[in-house]
């Protein structure tokens, strides 16, 4: 399946939670391609982690491992993903345009994001979403792992309603980074 992506810089993002997790990153890797994986904490992202996956990266970029996603992509997806590699996940434009957006990133060695577009999630067409894709390395060049954030909410909506796609209330974060 061949898709076409809009890229966007991440300075362009109009979601709150992509927003704030792009801000988190860019302090933390200051002057660097990517802050180092252990720079990320719980205290940093504990508001933005039901929005927020992360992943592994394969051979340079030939695959992912998904690691976590937070509850409201859980949720969102109706299945957790976690340890799967990106490849064995259903041949989507939601999976599809995942593989495009974190090639671009690992190649690049920079931030990349899109959206809002519609969410290619079989069963979610009436959702769209906005997603940054953000890299993370051990050693300040070669990027082994991505982070990102992801928010949904209806299409054609006015605003990005803050629950749109979230767990029912009451929900617990299950996912811990």
């Amino acid at each position: 399946m061949t898709i076409q992506t809009d890229f966007k810089s991440p300075n362009a993002l109009i979601g709150e939670k992509p927003r704030a997790l792009y801000a988190i990153w860019r302090g933390l890797a200051g002057n660097r391609k990517a802050p180092k994986r252990e720079e990320v904490t719980l205290s940093l992202v504990r508001t933005l982690s039901p929005w927020m996956w992360t992943s592994d990266v394969i051979d340079r970029g030939a695959d992912f491992r998904i690691r976590l996603g937070g509850d409201r992509i859980v949720e969102f997806a109706g299945q957790r993903y976690a340890g799967k590699l990106l490849s064995d996940c259903p041949a989507t434009l939601y999976f599809e345009r995942a593989r495009c957006l974190m090639a671009y990133c690992v190649e690049h060695r920079m931030p990349v994001a899109t959206g809002p577009v519609p969410s290619g999630y079989s069963g979610k067409e009436h959702w769209e979403m906005e997603v940054v894709v953000l890299p993370l390395s051990d050693d300040g060049e070669t990027i082994t792992q991505l982070m990102g954030a992801t928010q949904f909410w209806p299409r054609g909506a006015t605003t990005q309603p803050d629950r749109a796609a979230g767990p029912r209330r009451g929900a617990k974060t299950r996912d811990v980074f």
